[in-house]
């Protein structure tokens, strides 16, 4: 059947072509897919999307609204398994973003490129980077335990924040272990984010 012969309405088609066009990019492993691929996939006319999308970007813009929701999901999840205030949950986390970056490699650098909309990404800030947020809870609940609730955490959990980010564009650009061939993501982590939270509480046992 050709695309011209498809059905032009289609239930909740939004949806449908977000999902398509992540299908898309899972499957070839980029994000050179047009977005009458991603209307086939749906089952609708070439013409359809632009009813949603006025156009590729739109859509991809969508898909890296999806693709923060998967990274906040995998946080939720590693926050329960975790007991709260402890600094393993703090760095469990780190790896859970280590390695969402490495299963979603295409998706994760759909998420941080500059595709000039900065000032709807901050104003969405709180509601797109929910797994940042429960990042502050672990590093509030870590202070409190610690007797320190006073501790600036927002700060604390950015620093922790970027170092994982960092890490993982290192890693995915092949270039963490440039200078020392014997270090891998994690103990990198591992280290530095002790590191981090020790400059704070330097004082008090682990």
């Amino acid at each position: 059947m050709s695309s011209a012969a498809l059905p032009y309405h289609h239930g909740n088609l939004r949806n449908a072509l977000i999902i398509a066009a992540a299908e898309l990019i899972e499957r070839d492993g980029t994000l050179d897919f047009s977005i009458s691929e991603a209307a086939a996939i749906a089952g609708v006319s070439a013409a359809a999307p632009y009813r949603h999308f006025s156009d590729k970007d739109a859509l991809l813009n969508a898909v890296r609204d999806l693709a923060f929701l998967g990274l906040s999901n995998a946080a939720v999840q590693t926050a329960k398994e975790h007991a709260a205030g402890s600094i393993e949950g703090i760095l469990a986390m780190g790896h859970t973003y280590l390695q969402y970056a490495r299963d979603k490699r295409v998706f994760f650098s759909l998420m941080w490129e500059a595709r000039a909309d900065i000032d709807e990404r901050r104003e969405k800030a709180q509601i797109e980077h929910h797994g940042f947020m429960i990042l502050v809870e672990l590093v509030s609940a870590f202070c409190r335990s610690y007797g320190t609730p006073e501790a600036n955490t927002t700060q604390l959990a950015t620093s922790l924040w970027s170092l994982s980010h960092g890490i993982a564009i290192l890693e995915a650009n092949q270039l963490l272990d440039m200078f020392d061939r014997t270090v891998t993501a994690e103990s990198i982590l591992d280290d530095s984010a002790q590191r981090i939270l020790a400059s704070v509480f330097a004082s008090r046992p682990w």
